[in-house]
């Protein structure tokens, strides 16, 4: 997910904003602006959770299950990708209304995907599976892999050479040359890690895991130093907008947040008792976790008070969760579901 917008893609999207606006203005552009805007349902009212159409489609399911998806990023307001069992990976540039399924040559469960910029990318999967692209997707690369590994769970590329991923048993591995080849780091546990956050500038990261684990680094990984996160529960999603303030999700309603770089940890109440999986942070204030039975928790305060949104249709789980603004966003989950946030979609 999970893919991945920190405080340098939120300057981005600002800038975006700006530019837009201005670009709106001449009339020269008038036509592609409309042109933009048609491709889109129309929409009106209030904010809500929109659910998308099944991906993929029942006619193009892989085998007889329903896609679970596990992870979802974006790159900027229209293109994003999802990634789940059966090697499925979705691709979309219009923000989520639309999702082409990928062809990627293999069945494992994909896990996590990381982009870092409209092209480049990587998937991480079961059995230490690492696909790449350049090319947005048209075409996913098998690399060598990680042997050894029974899931490699979490990924996040902060350059298109430099990247990290983590794996049970207390595996991080980076890589230098655009994931050809891995250096496991030694981490300092054995406990199974599921998610990676690497800040831009390369040497600040965070990983978290099972029995309440959290490995922090501020070398690149030369060395991971564990932090005491208060709790032994399953750790499942990390997020960090910057060097001090981040928030994890885990099992039970776990949310953690910190606002001095993990030297402490404090437990927020987070108004639910379903396992929280996805986290995503847009500001310092601002944020998403969602879970099982069907839980979306927002918060306006960093935290401090979470309240439950409501989506139109049930999933077991909804693993993911990323917002390129305040008012739109996308989530994903279990049974090939997606959802949209944003003014309601007219059918």
């Amino acid at each position: 997910m999970k893919n991945h917008t920190r405080l340098s893609l939120l300057i981005f999207f600002l800038v975006a904003g700006v530019l837009a606006a201005c670009s709106s203005a001449d009339p020269k552009d008038g036509s592609s602006s409309q042109a933009a805007a048609a491709s889109q349902p129309e929409a009106s009212g209030p904010l809500l959770w929109n659910i998308l159409p099944q991906f993929p489609p029942r006619d193009e399911v892989i085998s007889r299950r329903l896609l679970g998806l596990n992870d979802l990023t974006m790159v900027d307001a229209n293109t994003a990708w999802i990634v789940g069992t059966d090697g499925g990976i979705g691709y979309t540039t219009n923000a989520g209304i639309d999702w082409v399924l990928q062809k990627t040559g293999t069945a494992v469960n994909l896990t996590s995907v990381s982009f870092v910029d409209a092209t480049q990318g990587w998937v991480v999967g079961t059995a230490g599976t690492l696909l790449h692209t350049t090319d947005s997707g048209t075409t996913w690369t098998p690399l060598e892999g990680i042997k050894g590994v029974f899931s490699l769970d979490g990924i996040d590329f902060v350059s298109a050479t430099t990247g990290w991923t983590v794996s049970d048993t207390g595996g991080v591995y980076m890589s230098s040359d655009g994931g050809v080849s891995w250096t496991k780091q030694e981490s300092n546990t054995k406990q199974d890690l599921i998610d990676i956050v690497m800040l831009d500038d390369g040497q600040n990261g965070w990983a978290v895991g099972w029995s309440g684990t959290i490995i922090h680094t501020a070398d690149a990984g030369a060395t991971w130093t564990e932090q005491n996160s208060g709790v032994a529960g399953i750790l499942n999603g990390v997020w960090f907008i910057d060097a001090n303030i981040g928030t994890i999700a885990g099992s039970e309603g776990t949310i953690l947040r910190t606002a001095d770089g993990g030297v402490t940890w404090t437990q927020q109440t987070s108004n639910t008792t379903a396992d929280l999986i996805g986290i995503f942070f847009f500001d310092a204030q601002n944020g998403w976790a969602v879970g099982s039975k069907n839980t979306i928790m927002n918060t306006t305060d960093g935290g401090t008070t979470w309240t439950q949104q409501k989506t139109s249709t049930a999933s077991d789980a909804i693993r993911a969760v990323v917002f390129t603004s305040l008012d739109s966003g996308l989530s994903a989950g279990s049974g090939g579901h997606i959802w949209k946030w944003g003014t309601k979609l007219e059918e």
